[in-house]
């Protein structure tokens, strides 16, 4: 099987609003992403790429936005590096063979207007 790749771009403004597409970003982030997030500079272009991550994975993964999934069952995690690393809830892990991290391949960036991120899934 071959790499799958998703892409994602992200207004930041629409993560400083507290809501995308309506929803709590509460329901979108775990408490922990949004801890990180808050102790760092640029706290909403942060979650912004967080959530770029995130949208990226759905759809490298072939499960898509209206697969059921909640936002919180992945998280990204930051490693000492500052590399972001994907971790997944037990009903994510038990959906797709994805769900290893060491396959997971995280790339995000942000300005102050947009955050984007690519993910590359290896078999």
């Amino acid at each position: 099987m071959a790499l799958t790749v998703g892409i994602d771009v992200v207004d930041v403004e629409r993560i400083r609003k507290g809501t995308v597409s309506g929803v709590p970003l509460t329901d979108l982030f775990t408490s922990s992403e949004i801890r990180e997030c808050l102790s760092l500079a640029c706290v909403h272009a942060r979650l912004a790429a967080c959530f770029a991550i995130k949208e990226a994975f759905l759809k490298a993964s072939g499960l898509g936005l209206n697969s059921g999934l909640l936002f919180k069952e992945i998280e990204v995690v930051n490693l000492g590096s500052g590399a972001p690393e994907l971790r997944f809830s037990k009903r994510l892990r038990e959906l797709t063979r994805f769900a290893d991290p060491a396959k997971c391949l995280v790339s995000s960036s942000y300005t102050r207007q947009l955050a984007c991120a690519v993910v590359a899934l290896q078999p």
